[in-house]
């Protein structure tokens, strides 16, 4: 048999992977999708196996050190969606499966032996096992071959392979690695009467302990023995040292949302929503559809009864949700559907908490998945349904390579494992829309709430003429508004408030001179916050003392413009005294679970007000919320971006839905200067297919997305001038490249990003605008050939939902 090598992607921003040479005692474990341990210069470290072949390569390949699991990492549709993914965004496979598993699984590792049966071994496999006993039983491979001074992954391999010993990579952070608890069982077989008679004569705690273990089903935790049977350790310790009782360590599954409150599973389907169930399951493997219906219809009670179905089936399913505050609502309600078969994986669990998510869907022990993006890579199998609920949201781009959109790997992911595709959203995004009206996705609709409540009716407050209450600084505040809040509370109802924009006040500016306090790092202000008092760039994260005079003029007095959600809260508790506010954006949701416990509150009736950015705007469902009131509706409705429009309609239309979800009904109140914009006019009406016939229209010319794709290229650095040389060489260079190969593609720029400068690095961009499969030449083409230079990084991004 020839010689086999390994293609092995490391998690590195390098084009292609390296080459290994497989030792034939590894060859039934070195298969693609496999993590393997590789030397890399003087360390090793752990990578995938993506290929398998028996070409050699150009150079001398260094063999595979060890293949740590039994079965792959990664099973065959996972690795071929990754492959898609570094061709489609252009990133380095490396650096987009590193996306794809668990930081602990990843890393320049640190090899563990451990031996797991005291063997009596020769030659360099005896000389291993009785270093390691004499050194706990349990140490790095590095350690053992510097001590032996030989190399050892040969008879370590050997070991594992006959249970003496268990090989463990260990990443950097080790406390992000399995979690287990210590137990003890049996050693060798059980003692016969005699045997104990004479072995226990004067040990009368040992043989209790003996028998103790002897008559468990399973090993007794050391908690256990000590606290309920009041074993002392030093019984313990004593049965061990003589031979009769081992020590072992189980695996500890590390749940945060145990102690949560499952919600209670729902009761019968209305007439749509079976027929909307049934739509799906009549969808073919491989293939999707939109599950289109307005807030409160009751979507996510079709997806959980299609999943239910899938998993009685034998198969699994995953749910993307765009938020992470919104995943503990998820999988309280996924909960009660399914028990203890859902796992969360999401960046705000630790990573032994995300590691354990992924290893119980890796063994199937668990078999559905909830998750904001990454959670797409859930390793469910077989997979039956993929979910993406409110596929609208930006927050399903990732902002980082690989620079992937969720909902567009669910479809490849899909396709590649015959599952069922689902996106749900009462406001679908144009791109979708346009797949519909092409026949590539199907339809259902829920035009009605459940039990045919009414949608809210809203009113769009014109704030140049409205009638404003005084003496509130510079927050919008009509009488209108204001009186309605204040009828609400008298009724013992809550209120919701958006504005999106945190912080205090957007900025502070000299009445003097009128000098800006910018951010040094970036080119934007920097925010005014009142609790703590400070002034914050939020992108960037600098932090400064509001100081009580101007540093160019020395003015004693700054005027704070603009307003943020500190001060409409501000505002409410001096409107409404007695009020309990409570506020939600990302200054107030920084710690673990804090999302959780202020909707809780909400839920139980302690928050009379809850005021909010963009947060407040998605998957809240309170029955005594009767009033939602858009403080400040023109906030993003004029930003230097093609989908500012339709973001505000979408922001607009879903914090309406929040209203009138109960039988008391509810109202809706927009603040705006510009009540006849289209985005407005159609969410007042909650038309949703209106907006999309307006915008689209709007899109077709100039062309953009979804009339042509688009491919935002970003080019960053420290030198404000290298940035835009090195901007327009890219710019030439990509418009030879079109011209040579005759492509249609338009290329627009170089010119300064919106926010030229983000912290301390200048950015100039250019935009490739053409059909998708045009882009895609030139990305795989460019991808592996645009290197940073001169200090310059350049960033492709394909698909971009943003160009700011």
């Amino acid at each position: 048999m020839p010689p086999l090598f390994a293609h092995v992607a490391l998690p590195l921003p390098v084009p292609t992977p390296y080459s290994y040479a497989i030792p034939e005692a590894l060859a039934d474990r070195v298969v693609p999708g496999a993590r393997v341990v590789v030397p890399v210069r003087r360390r090793e470290m752990v990578g995938i196996v993506v290929a398998v072949d028996d070409q050699a390569p150009a150079m001398a390949a260094r063999e595979v050190l060890a293949a740590p699991d039994e079965a792959p990492a990664l099973p065959d549709p996972l690795l071929k969606t990754a492959q898609w993914m570094a061709g489609y965004y252009g990133s380095p496979i490396g650096v987009t499966l590193k996306a794809m598993l668990p930081g602990p699984l990843w890393g320049e590792s640190e090899v563990m032996l451990e031996i797991r049966d005291r063997a009596r071994m020769g030659g360099t496999a005896g000389d291993l096992l009785q270093w390691l006993e004499r050194h706990g039983g349990r140490a790095p491979i590095r350690a053992a071959e510097r001590a032996l001074k030989k190399p050892l992954w040969s008879a370590a391999d050997r070991l594992m392979r006959v249970g003496a010993l268990a090989i463990d990579v260990v990443p950097p952070a080790t406390d992000a690695a399995t979690a287990t608890f210590r137990a003890f069982e049996l050693a060798g077989e059980p003692l016969g009467l005699l045997e104990r008679e004479e072995r226990f004569a004067k040990r009368p705690r040992q043989r209790a302990l003996y028998e103790a273990l002897e008559q468990a089903a399973a090993p007794l935790a050391v908690e256990h023995l000590r606290g309920s049977l009041k074993f002392s350790q030093a019984v313990i310790a004593s049965l061990v040292e003589a031979g009769f009782a081992r020590a072992i360590d189980i695996e500890r599954y590390r749940d945060p949302f145990k102690a949560m409150d499952a919600s209670p599973p729902p009761g019968a389907l209305s007439g749509p929503q079976r027929e909307a169930v049934a739509h799906l399951e009549a969808l073919e493997a491989g293939q999707g559809g939109v599950v289109f219906g307005v807030t409160g219809s009751g979507k996510t009670l079709v997806y959980l009864e299609a999943i239910r179905r899938a998993v009685e089936s034998g198969l699994g399913a995953i749910i993307l949700v765009p938020e992470i505050g919104l995943t503990p609502q998820t999988v309280s309600r996924v909960r009660g559907m399914f028990g203890d078969q859902v796992a969360v994986l999401h960046s705000a669990l630790s990573e032994g908490e995300r590691a354990d998510a992924w290893r119980a869907l890796r063994r199937g022990e668990r078999r559905v998945a909830v998750g904001p993006r990454s959670a797409i890579f859930a390793p469910v199998s077989p997979l039956g349904f993929v979910v993406v609920d409110e596929e609208h949201e930006a927050t399903y781009k990732n902002g980082e390579a690989p620079r992937y959109h969720a909902r567009d790997v669910a479809r490849v992911r899909c396709r590649l494992e015959g599952a069922r595709l689902v996106l749900g959203s009462a406001t679908p995004s144009l791109e979708t829309a346009a797949e519909v009206l092409d026949g590539r996705l199907a339809m259902v609709r829920l035009p009605d709430r459940i039990e045919a409540r009414p949608l809210p009716p809203v009113e769009l407050i014109d704030m140049r003429t409205a009638e404003r209450v005084k003496g509130v600084g510079g927050v919008p505040w009509s009488v209108a508004l204001d009186d309605a809040l204040g009828r609400t509370l008298a009724r013992k109802e809550q209120a919701l408030l958006l504005l999106n924009r945190r912080g205090f006040a957007a900025f502070l500016q000299c009445p003097g001179c009128g000098t800006v306090k910018m951010c040094p790092h970036c080119t934007i202000s920097l925010t005014l916050h009142r609790s703590p008092a400070v002034l914050k760039c939020h992108y960037c994260g600098y932090t400064t003392a509001a100081e009580p005079s101007c540093g160019s003029c020395g003015h004693p007095v700054h005027r704070p413009l603009g307003i943020g959600t500190q001060q409409v809260e501000q505002v409410v508790a001096e409107r409404m005294p007695g009020a309990r506010i409570a506020r939600m954006d990302l200054d107030t949701t920084g710690a673990k679970w804090s999302h959780h416990k202020i909707l809780d509150r909400v839920g139980r009736g302690e928050v009379d007000i809850l005021v909010g950015t963009q947060m407040v705007a998605k998957g809240i469902d309170f029955p005594n919320v009767t009033l939602v009131g858009v403080v400040d509706a023109d906030t993003g409705l004029h930003l230097p971006d093609f989908r500012s429009a339709e973001r505000t309609f979408q922001l607009i239309t879903q914090v309406a839905g929040r209203a009138g979800r109960g039988p008391k009904g509810g109202r809706v109140l927009v603040q705006t200067r510009n009540p006849d914009h289209p985005a407005l006019r159609f969410a007042a009406k909650h038309d949703t297919e209106g907006f999309w016939a307006a915008e689209r229209a709007g899109r077709d010319d100039p062309p953009y997305p979804p009339a042509i794709a688009l491919v935002n290229v970003l080019v960053s650095g420290t030198d404000a001038k290298r940035v835009q040389l090195e901007c327009s060489r890219v710019t030439d260079w990509i418009g030879a490249l079109v011209a040579h190969h005759r492509l249609p593609v338009a290329v627009l720029g170089p010119a300064p990003c919106p926010i030229e400068k983000v912290k301390d690095r200048f950015r100039w961009h250019l935009l490739l605008k053409g059909p998708d499969h045009a882009l895609g030449r030139i990305v795989r083409y460019a991808a592996p050939r645009l290197e940073a230079r001169e200090g310059s990084r350049v960033v492709i991004d394909r698909d971009p939902v943003s160009v700011l």
